[in-house]
């Protein structure tokens, strides 16, 4: 993988970045595998009181599912892990707690984030070719997003094309989407880990270089 200099360190796209921040990575995959598998859980039918296995279900919970309904309550649900998912990276990529612009900032691309994977569910039946499609492209926005909110870069900011930076989030895009396809194709959360657990390493590593 290519290297760039960032404050006097050569950081390439694998770089290892030590042990406590790569704890910090797979306690952020832990939180988004537990997301996503929940929520598609509770997209497929699946009662609640067995989602929220082992946690009681309060009767509050279970009027908020009948109030907004299935779809809108599931990506609730889901945003919730991946904003936790997102400011726990956050802090670990700036080395602070995040100011209450980054906190919004944060809830706009987790919101993204959950539009995405409801959309690419959705095309999944319609056509498997165009819901991969849209899913790489899309994640790959959300992942130049949260690329940019970390540098404190403006929103929409994108990368050059052929950059370092624009090659790392489109490496780990790809395992995500790769990750996420097998999940479902063979029924099993491991790809979903294997791919999750790449693109927060290669994530935090692309967080660091500046172009």
């Amino acid at each position: 993988m290519g290297k760039v200099k960032f404050a006097g360190r050569q950081i390439g796209l694998l770089h290892f970045p030590g042990l406590v921040h790569l704890i910090v990575v797979l306690v952020v995959t832990g939180v988004e595998i537990l997301g996503l598998t929940r929520w598609l859980q509770l997209v497929s039918g699946v009662a609640l009181s067995s989602v929220l296995s082992p946690f009681q279900v309060v009767s509050q919970i279970q009027q908020a599912r009948d109030a907004l309904g299935l779809s809108v309550f599931a990506g609730v649900f889901l945003g919730l892990f991946l904003l936790v998912e997102h400011v726990i990276a956050q802090m670990d990529q700036t080395g602070r707690i995040v100011s209450g612009r980054e906190f919004f900032e944060i809830i706009g691309f987790s919101t993204l984030e959950v539009v995405v994977w409801a959309v690419w569910l959705f095309l999944i039946p319609v056509n498997g070719l165009v819901a991969f499609v849209f899913f790489l492209a899309a994640l790959f926005v959300e992942h130049q997003i949260t690329d940019n909110v970390k540098k404190g870069q403006p929103f929409l900011h994108f990368a050059r094309v052929g950059s370092r930076v624009s090659r790392g989030l489109l490496v780990f895009t790809i395992f995500e989407v790769v990750g996420a396809v097998l999940w479902l194709g063979l029924g099993s959360v491991i790809p979903l880990a294997v791919g999750s657990t790449i693109e927060h390493y290669i994530a935090r590593n692309v967080g660091q270089i500046r172009e």
